[in-house]
């Protein structure tokens, strides 16, 4: 049986909740400032347990068919 990738996340809690457009509360601004979003790292990201594709003997990569290695993978 392959092995699942896993995520996992180190920092602070991630706000997964959710507000339609309709529920927004209206702008209520004088036009004069404007909201700026903290894009300040404040936590790590890591998948494990990626599977690598490799070419399969029942279906074997065609000519002409972009390969991983001309899109740049690394291990």
């Amino acid at each position: 049986m392959p092995s699942v990738s896993q995520r996992s996340y180190r920092g602070p809690a991630l706000d997964g909740t959710y507000q339609s457009i309709g529920e927004a509360p209206h702008w209520q601004g004088d036009g004069e400032t404007v909201d700026v979003v903290d894009d300040t790292p404040l936590g790590e990201e890591r998948t494990e347990n990626v599977p690598i594709p490799t070419s399969d003997p029942e279906r074997p990569e065609r000519e002409g068919q972009t390969t991983l290695d001309e899109w740049g993978w690394s291990q």
